[in-house]
């Protein structure tokens, strides 16, 4: 009976405070037609706009129509949301700063103006994997190996491309296919060893393990050190025992951040819809995904780009300092 009055309480507060938004912020004449981006179906980054859309839809059918759309991953997200064919879409830290500078190949020498922070998702941990009778267990033994980097072009292909060499880690060659393609092909012995940035547990991870022995490569504190000091987006991290079955103690290695980010054109009443609703789903979106437990006010310090102006002014509104490289130019109080 408690439980039935307390499922009660919260949906009278619910629908409370979605009555308190439509007072606010008038509905358009009919819901706007949105886009999430997201990725591959079936990966994570799909499973995250998905879920989203699903929930924004769910909440404030009045104002949206979100769609979640098959995409490249998270470059091509950002392509998107910066030429207007996507509202929202998912991408990683790396990624975000490669399109506010311009300068990676996937960019074509654009710098991408028209990006701007929406909510946090989740951190991801750098992953380095492959068979057990592959004895890839540090490093150094990736020298010689085929390494598989993921898709071609995107910000961790470009990153470790480039940190390889600086490591003294040379490849017999990178293979480049999307990060489930490439944990296939080494099952199939045509990679030796795959890196990736995810949070455990990474389906087609484990569903290799079901199959196979597994091993995984812990870094040096030289080595994280290092990645640390020159790719501001990473940070130490420790990958938890048991995240895999082969990984049997805490692992340590590196981590980014995962960010919903939105365009400047998205007005800053609706900008302010979303973050508010996403924000304020008392862990619904865990259903969704797991990782959106990290979904929360305080980790939006984890932004390198500025935020939305309509996302400034829900952290504000509920007394959280917004540092000031993290406010746009057309904010105003």
């Amino acid at each position: 009976m408690k439980k039935i009055l307390a499922l009660v309480l919260a949906l009278i507060m619910a629908l409370s405070v979605t009555a308190a938004l439509a007072e606010e912020i008038p509905a358009p004449k009919s819901p706007l037609r949105y886009s999430a981006a997201g990725g591959s179906s079936g990966g994570n980054f799909y499973v995250v706009a998905a879920g989203v859309a699903s929930y924004l839809n769910a909440q404030l059918p009045e104002y949206f129509n979100w769609t979640a759309e098959e995409t490249g991953g998270g470059t091509a997200n950002l392509v998107m949301i910066q030429n207007g064919e996507a509202e929202i879409g998912v991408a990683m830290a790396s990624s975000i700063e490669e399109a506010l500078l311009g300068e990676a190949d996937w960019t074509h020498g654009v710098k991408m103006t028209n990006l701007r922070g929406l909510v946090p998702l989740y951190p991801s941990y750098l992953t380095i994997y492959s068979l057990a009778s592959t004895g890839a267990k540090q490093l150094p033994d990736l020298n010689g190996k085929v390494v598989g980097l993921g898709s071609k072009g995107a910000a961790m292909d470009s990153v470790f491309r480039d940190a390889f060499p600086k490591m003294d880690i040379t490849p017999a060659s990178i293979f480049n296919d999307g990060h489930g393609a490439t944990a296939t092909a080494v099952g199939a012995g045509q990679v030796d060893v795959a890196v990736l940035f995810s949070l455990p547990p990474f389906a087609a991870i484990t569903e290799l393990e079901a199959g196979k022995d597994l091993s995984f490569v812990a870094l040096t504190e030289e080595e994280q050190q290092f990645l640390c000091d020159n790719y501001s987006f990473y940070s130490p991290a420790t990958m938890p025992a048991g995240s895999y079955k082969g990984v049997a103690e805490d692992l340590t290695t590196v981590s980014e951040w995962n960010m919903m980010v939105t365009s400047v054109e998205v007005p800053e009443d609706y900008a302010y819809l979303i973050t508010k609703t996403l924000l304020e789903s008392d862990g619904a979106l865990v259903e969704y995904y797991k990782g959106l437990s990290y979904m929360v006010a305080e980790n939006m310090i984890n932004f390198n780009c500025p935020l939305h102006a309509g996302t400034v002014r829900y952290l504000e509104e509920i007394g959280l300092e917004v540092p000031a490289e993290l406010i746009p130019a057309e904010y105003t109080k």
